[in-house]
């Protein structure tokens, strides 16, 4: 294996740096090479002779990746401001929580999460999928000579379903609280502009169930009226689906825009009862000089994304003796 080239003086330590890995990388390359083609010849590896080989593979191809990553990353980007760009790309243009403060999005994070969690998302698309998975199977019964009385039972539970999606999405009634924060009423924006159509078209829908597909059940001689109005609750379930992915989104933004801090600076963050469990966050995120041991002893990698972070729980100073 070739010696790596040496760094040339007056380079800066990234250079250096970038230069040692895309010699290694060189080197790697040509002791893998030799190794499995066995200098030519057909290659007769033992066993640990084969895992070392492919171990020193997934080796260069990581490696590779990883120096092509570094010799493309555009020249003078700055840590904090490509994790902010990072951040900030995920929003679709206009977003009404763009360009929000970072100090102000921690302070406000539990009640941002409250409120995309009251819009019941995580119930809500399994209820809705199962209310559509009825509606074909009501179809495919009707389409048959004798529907018997398998219909019945099946519309009785889909409107229970539907019943359950138009309470997901309904909104408490107002009542007479503080003015709330802007950014809060920023949060409550993005997520009602998806809300509201959601819950016309499953009113829609619900209405099309009661009012006109159950009368004509109970007539015996309307198979074919039901199964067209079947149909057309099956489109409006499908607006619905549609609607209610566009909430799931502007819901899973929500938790995103609360939760990723990542390059972020907090210096300024007042962090006292501000929930910081789940936070994410990385080295060059700065946080008050007084929570940083704190924050640090209370996080752990994040699962797939090196060099990230997460606050697993609380963070406090408390100690707890070793014998209790």
């Amino acid at each position: 294996m070739s010696q790596p080239a040496r760094a040339t003086s007056g380079q800066c330590p990234d250079q250096n740096l970038d230069v040692l890995l895309a010699a290694a990388h060189s080197s790697l390359c040509d002791a893998v090479h030799d190794r499995l083609s066995a200098q030519g010849g057909p290659p007769e590896l033992r066993d640990p002779d084969l895992v070392l080989s492919r171990t020193l593979a997934a080796v260069h191809r990581a490696l590779g990746t990883s120096v092509s990553q570094r010799l493309t990353r555009p020249a003078g980007l700055e840590h904090e401001g490509a994790f902010t760009s990072h951040l900030e790309s995920r929003l679709p243009p206009g977003h009404p929580l763009s360009g929000r403060l970072a100090p102000v999005r921690i302070k406000y994070r539990r009640h941002a999460l409250q409120t995309a969690q009251s819009y019941g998302i995580k119930d809500l698309m399994p209820t809705l999928a199962g209310a559509r998975r009825i509606t074909e199977n009501v179809i495919g019964l009707l389409e048959t000579e004798n529907p018997g009385t398998q219909v019945r039972p099946l519309v009785k539970h889909l409107e229970k379903l539907l019943e359950q999606v138009e309470h997901l999405t309904e909104r408490p009634r107002a009542t007479t609280k503080p003015t709330a924060p802007d950014y809060l009423c920023a949060v409550k924006e993005s997520l009602e502009v998806h809300a509201q159509p959601l819950l016309r078209a499953l009113h829609n829908a619900h209405q099309l169930l009661r009012e006109e597909l159950v009368p004509m059940l109970v007539e015996p001689d309307s198979a074919i009226d039901s199964e067209m109005v079947t149909r057309d609750l099956a489109d409006d379930l499908e607006q619905a689906w549609v609607k209610a992915n566009d909430l799931s989104r502007a819901v899973a933004i929500v938790q995103t825009v609360s939760s990723d801090f990542v390059g972020e600076d907090l210096r300024q963050a007042k962090l006292e009862g501000t929930l910081l469990a789940g936070v994410r966050w990385n080295a060059t995120t700065t946080w008050p000089e007084e929570w940083e041991p704190l924050i640090r002893r209370a996080s752990m990698p994040a699962e797939k994304e090196p060099g990230v972070l997460v606050i697993a729980a609380e963070p406090s100073n408390t100690k707890v003796p070793a014998d209790t």
